[in-house]
Protein backbone atom coordinates (compact mmCIF):
# COMPACT_ATOMS: atom_id res chain seq x y z
CA UNK A 1 0.00 0.00 0.00
CA UNK A 2 1.25 3.65 -0.80
CA UNK A 3 -0.54 6.42 0.14
CA UNK A 4 -1.34 10.55 0.88
CA UNK A 5 -3.61 13.07 1.79
CA UNK A 6 -4.56 16.20 1.34
CA UNK A 7 -7.04 18.39 3.46
CA UNK A 8 -8.20 21.96 3.23
CA UNK A 9 -10.66 23.62 5.68
CA UNK A 10 -12.72 25.25 2.59
CA UNK A 11 -13.89 28.35 1.48
CA UNK A 12 -16.87 28.65 3.76
CA UNK A 13 -16.18 26.95 7.24
CA UNK A 14 -14.03 29.06 9.94
CA UNK A 15 -12.04 25.92 10.96
CA UNK A 16 -11.49 22.15 9.83
CA UNK A 17 -13.26 19.69 11.83
CA UNK A 18 -12.06 16.62 9.27
CA UNK A 19 -9.18 14.44 10.72
CA UNK A 20 -7.23 12.05 8.33
CA UNK A 21 -4.47 9.10 8.46
CA UNK A 22 -2.15 7.89 5.87
CA UNK A 23 0.06 4.47 7.35
CA UNK A 24 1.96 1.64 5.75
CA UNK A 25 -1.36 -0.51 5.68
CA UNK A 26 -3.85 1.51 6.98
CA UNK A 27 -5.91 4.94 6.13
CA UNK A 28 -8.90 6.72 7.02
CA UNK A 29 -10.98 9.79 7.03
CA UNK A 30 -13.24 10.92 9.96
CA UNK A 31 -15.64 14.14 9.03
CA UNK A 32 -16.64 15.86 12.77
CA UNK A 33 -20.04 17.44 13.29
CA UNK A 34 -21.14 19.29 15.82
CA UNK A 35 -20.01 22.55 15.57
CA UNK A 36 -16.25 24.14 15.92
CA UNK A 37 -14.50 22.54 18.59
CA UNK A 38 -16.71 19.88 19.38
CA UNK A 39 -16.36 18.03 15.84
CA UNK A 40 -12.86 18.47 16.24
CA UNK A 41 -12.42 16.82 19.20
CA UNK A 42 -15.07 13.59 17.84
CA UNK A 43 -13.17 13.28 14.66
CA UNK A 44 -9.71 13.61 16.58
CA UNK A 45 -10.64 11.20 19.62
CA UNK A 46 -12.19 8.33 16.90
CA UNK A 47 -9.14 8.60 14.61
CA UNK A 48 -6.97 7.97 17.63
CA UNK A 49 -8.66 5.12 18.50
CA UNK A 50 -8.01 3.55 15.44
CA UNK A 51 -4.37 4.29 14.21
CA UNK A 52 -3.12 1.28 16.65
CA UNK A 53 -4.16 -0.65 13.67
CA UNK A 54 -1.41 0.36 11.58
CA UNK A 55 0.85 -1.81 13.38
CA UNK A 56 0.74 -5.31 12.25
CA UNK A 57 1.36 -7.02 15.56
CA UNK A 58 -0.35 -4.80 18.12
CA UNK A 59 0.39 -5.29 21.96
CA UNK A 60 -2.28 -5.56 24.96
CA UNK A 61 -6.34 -5.67 23.82
CA UNK A 62 -5.86 -3.32 21.27
CA UNK A 63 -8.77 -3.65 18.29
CA UNK A 64 -7.43 -6.84 16.16
CA UNK A 65 -9.89 -6.28 13.38
CA UNK A 66 -11.01 -2.84 11.41
CA UNK A 67 -14.46 -2.98 12.50
CA UNK A 68 -13.64 -3.72 16.08
CA UNK A 69 -11.33 -0.89 16.13
CA UNK A 70 -14.17 1.69 14.58
CA UNK A 71 -16.68 0.18 17.13
CA UNK A 72 -13.51 1.00 20.31
CA UNK A 73 -13.55 4.20 18.49
CA UNK A 74 -17.51 5.41 19.57
CA UNK A 75 -16.35 3.53 23.17
CA UNK A 76 -13.69 6.05 23.18
CA UNK A 77 -16.27 8.87 22.28
CA UNK A 78 -19.21 7.65 24.85
CA UNK A 79 -15.97 7.82 27.35
CA UNK A 80 -15.34 11.09 26.42
CA UNK A 81 -18.75 12.59 26.94
CA UNK A 82 -19.27 10.78 30.66
CA UNK A 83 -16.15 12.86 31.32
CA UNK A 84 -17.33 15.91 29.74
CA UNK A 85 -20.81 15.96 29.39
CA UNK A 86 -20.80 19.05 27.55
CA UNK A 87 -19.21 17.18 24.68
CA UNK A 88 -22.43 15.38 23.92
CA UNK A 89 -23.95 16.30 20.85
CA UNK A 90 -20.45 15.73 19.18
CA UNK A 91 -20.00 13.08 16.45
CA UNK A 92 -18.14 12.13 13.61
CA UNK A 93 -17.74 9.68 10.38
CA UNK A 94 -15.42 7.44 9.84
CA UNK A 95 -14.23 5.64 6.69
CA UNK A 96 -11.10 3.45 7.15
CA UNK A 97 -9.24 0.92 4.92
CA UNK A 98 -6.94 -1.56 6.01
CA UNK A 99 -4.86 -3.77 3.79
CA UNK A 100 -3.80 -7.23 5.35
CA UNK A 101 -3.23 -10.73 4.00
CA UNK A 102 -3.69 -9.70 0.09
CA UNK A 103 -7.08 -8.30 1.24
CA UNK A 104 -8.85 -4.60 1.60
CA UNK A 105 -10.93 -4.31 3.96
CA UNK A 106 -13.23 -0.97 4.34
CA UNK A 107 -15.29 -0.07 7.37
CA UNK A 108 -17.68 2.36 7.43
CA UNK A 109 -20.12 4.93 9.37
CA UNK A 110 -21.93 7.89 7.76
CA UNK A 111 -21.58 9.96 4.81
CA UNK A 112 -17.59 9.54 3.55
CA UNK A 113 -16.89 7.54 1.01
CA UNK A 114 -14.76 4.69 -0.15
CA UNK A 115 -14.36 4.99 -4.36
CA UNK A 116 -12.40 2.22 -5.89
CA UNK A 117 -10.81 2.82 -9.52
CA UNK A 118 -10.35 -0.65 -10.93
CA UNK A 119 -9.20 -0.92 -14.43
CA UNK A 120 -10.12 2.86 -15.17
CA UNK A 121 -13.53 2.39 -14.04
CA UNK A 122 -14.75 4.56 -10.93
CA UNK A 123 -17.48 2.61 -8.35
CA UNK A 124 -18.32 3.80 -4.70
CA UNK A 125 -17.58 1.33 -2.49
CA UNK A 126 -19.21 2.30 0.96
CA UNK A 127 -22.95 3.43 0.70
CA UNK A 128 -24.28 6.57 2.78
CA UNK A 129 -26.00 6.61 6.08
CA UNK A 130 -28.65 9.27 4.98
CA UNK A 131 -31.50 9.86 5.35
CA UNK A 132 -31.61 10.65 1.54
CA UNK A 133 -29.86 7.47 0.60
CA UNK A 134 -32.44 5.60 2.44
CA UNK A 135 -34.84 7.16 0.41
CA UNK A 136 -32.98 5.80 -2.80
CA UNK A 137 -32.87 2.71 -1.55
CA UNK A 138 -36.53 2.49 -0.43
CA UNK A 139 -37.51 3.66 -4.67
CA UNK A 140 -38.99 6.60 -3.34
CA UNK A 141 -36.31 9.34 -4.68
CA UNK A 142 -34.28 8.32 -7.52
CA UNK A 143 -30.30 9.28 -7.56
CA UNK A 144 -30.79 12.16 -9.45
CA UNK A 145 -33.10 13.19 -7.35
CA UNK A 146 -31.12 12.60 -4.05
CA UNK A 147 -28.22 15.28 -5.44
CA UNK A 148 -29.73 18.17 -4.82
CA UNK A 149 -32.28 17.06 -2.24
CA UNK A 150 -32.13 19.76 0.82
CA UNK A 151 -31.81 16.94 3.35
CA UNK A 152 -28.64 15.40 1.60
CA UNK A 153 -26.82 15.49 4.69
CA UNK A 154 -28.80 14.71 7.40
CA UNK A 155 -27.03 11.71 8.71
CA UNK A 156 -28.58 8.50 10.30
CA UNK A 157 -25.42 6.33 11.65
CA UNK A 158 -22.54 8.10 13.19
CA UNK A 159 -19.67 7.86 15.60
CA UNK A 160 -22.08 9.68 18.99
CA UNK A 161 -20.76 8.02 21.67
CA UNK A 162 -24.33 6.76 22.25
CA UNK A 163 -25.71 4.29 24.49
CA UNK A 164 -27.43 1.82 21.79
CA UNK A 165 -23.69 1.66 20.29
CA UNK A 166 -23.00 1.99 16.16
CA UNK A 167 -23.64 0.29 13.34
CA UNK A 168 -20.30 -0.35 11.19
CA UNK A 169 -20.63 -1.74 7.40
CA UNK A 170 -17.74 -3.22 6.12
CA UNK A 171 -16.57 -4.83 2.69
CA UNK A 172 -13.62 -7.11 2.24
CA UNK A 173 -12.04 -6.95 -1.40
CA UNK A 174 -9.20 -8.86 -2.80
CA UNK A 175 -6.33 -6.22 -3.05
CA UNK A 176 -5.32 -6.32 -6.37
CA UNK A 177 -2.12 -4.91 -7.73
CA UNK A 178 -3.06 -1.83 -9.68
CA UNK A 179 -5.84 -0.57 -7.74
CA UNK A 180 -6.55 2.90 -6.44
CA UNK A 181 -9.01 3.95 -3.32
CA UNK A 182 -10.08 6.93 -2.83
CA UNK A 183 -11.36 8.01 0.66
CA UNK A 184 -13.11 11.43 0.99
CA UNK A 185 -15.11 13.65 3.18
CA UNK A 186 -18.31 14.74 2.09
CA UNK A 187 -16.70 18.12 1.23
CA UNK A 188 -15.67 16.61 -2.09
CA UNK A 189 -18.22 14.51 -2.86
CA UNK A 190 -21.05 16.60 -2.46
CA UNK A 191 -19.85 19.23 -4.97
CA UNK A 192 -17.88 17.20 -7.22
CA UNK A 193 -19.45 14.99 -9.43
CA UNK A 194 -18.34 11.11 -9.98
CA UNK A 195 -17.48 11.63 -13.54
CA UNK A 196 -14.81 14.43 -12.52
CA UNK A 197 -13.15 12.82 -9.47
CA UNK A 198 -12.81 9.63 -11.77
CA UNK A 199 -10.97 11.79 -14.28
CA UNK A 200 -8.66 13.07 -11.48
CA UNK A 201 -7.65 9.72 -10.24
CA UNK A 202 -6.83 8.46 -13.43
CA UNK A 203 -3.56 10.54 -13.14
CA UNK A 204 -0.93 8.16 -12.59
CA UNK A 205 0.93 10.39 -10.04
CA UNK A 206 -1.51 10.15 -6.62
CA UNK A 207 0.10 13.88 -5.41
CA UNK A 208 -1.11 15.28 -8.94
CA UNK A 209 -4.57 13.38 -8.27
CA UNK A 210 -5.26 14.97 -4.97
CA UNK A 211 -4.12 18.13 -6.04
CA UNK A 212 -6.85 18.22 -8.87
CA UNK A 213 -9.15 16.71 -6.55
CA UNK A 214 -9.41 19.89 -4.07
CA UNK A 215 -8.72 22.05 -6.57
CA UNK A 216 -12.49 21.04 -8.08
CA UNK A 217 -14.34 21.30 -4.68
CA UNK A 218 -12.55 24.89 -4.33
CA UNK A 219 -13.85 25.69 -7.89
CA UNK A 220 -17.08 24.06 -6.81
CA UNK A 221 -17.24 26.82 -3.81
CA UNK A 222 -16.14 24.40 -1.24
CA UNK A 223 -18.96 24.74 1.52
CA UNK A 224 -17.27 22.29 3.72
CA UNK A 225 -13.95 21.14 5.05
CA UNK A 226 -12.41 18.51 1.98
CA UNK A 227 -10.60 15.54 3.02
CA UNK A 228 -8.55 13.22 0.37
CA UNK A 229 -6.83 10.08 1.15
CA UNK A 230 -5.50 8.49 -2.49
CA UNK A 231 -4.44 4.67 -1.72
CA UNK A 232 -2.29 2.87 -4.11
CA UNK A 233 -2.20 -1.00 -3.93
CA UNK A 234 1.72 -1.73 -5.62
CA UNK A 235 2.99 -5.11 -5.92
CA UNK A 236 6.49 -3.59 -5.15
CA UNK A 237 5.90 -0.74 -2.90
CA UNK A 238 8.80 0.95 -2.30
CA UNK A 239 9.93 0.67 1.05
CA UNK A 240 9.84 3.28 4.12
CA UNK A 241 13.19 4.91 4.98
CA UNK A 242 15.23 3.60 7.37
CA UNK A 243 14.96 4.61 10.34
CA UNK A 244 11.78 5.79 9.59
CA UNK A 245 11.60 9.78 9.20
CA UNK A 246 7.98 11.47 9.92
CA UNK A 247 8.43 13.79 7.53
CA UNK A 248 8.55 11.63 4.67
CA UNK A 249 5.45 10.02 2.66
CA UNK A 250 6.27 6.48 3.31
CA UNK A 251 6.12 6.84 7.27
CA UNK A 252 2.36 6.96 8.98
CA UNK A 253 1.25 10.98 9.39
CA UNK A 254 -2.28 12.63 10.77
CA UNK A 255 -4.36 15.13 8.63
CA UNK A 256 -6.33 18.38 9.75
CA UNK A 257 -8.30 18.24 13.35
CA UNK A 258 -5.96 15.05 14.40
CA UNK A 259 -2.91 16.55 13.74
CA UNK A 260 -3.73 20.18 14.96
CA UNK A 261 -3.98 18.23 18.46
CA UNK A 262 -0.93 15.65 18.24
CA UNK A 263 1.23 19.68 17.45
CA UNK A 264 -0.41 21.19 19.87
CA UNK A 265 0.30 18.49 22.46
CA UNK A 266 4.04 17.75 21.48
CA UNK A 267 4.42 21.69 21.84
CA UNK A 268 3.84 20.64 25.33
CA UNK A 269 6.12 17.78 25.42
CA UNK A 270 3.36 15.54 26.30
CA UNK A 271 2.32 12.18 24.44
CA UNK A 272 -0.79 11.93 22.06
Amino acid sequence: MWAVGRTHPGLRRPSNEDSAFVGHRLALVADGMGGHDFGEVASTIATGAVVGLDDPNPGGEEPRTLSAAVVAADEQLREAIARTPALRGMGTTMTALLVQDDEVTVAHVGDSRAYLLHDGELSQVTSDHTVVQLLVDRGILTPEQAVSHPRGNLITNALQGEPEGVHVESVVRPAHPGDRYLLCSDGLSDVVADPAIREALLVSDPDTALDRLVALALDAGAPDNITCVVVDLRADPPDPPDPPDPAERAAPYLLGAARDVADDHASRGTAV
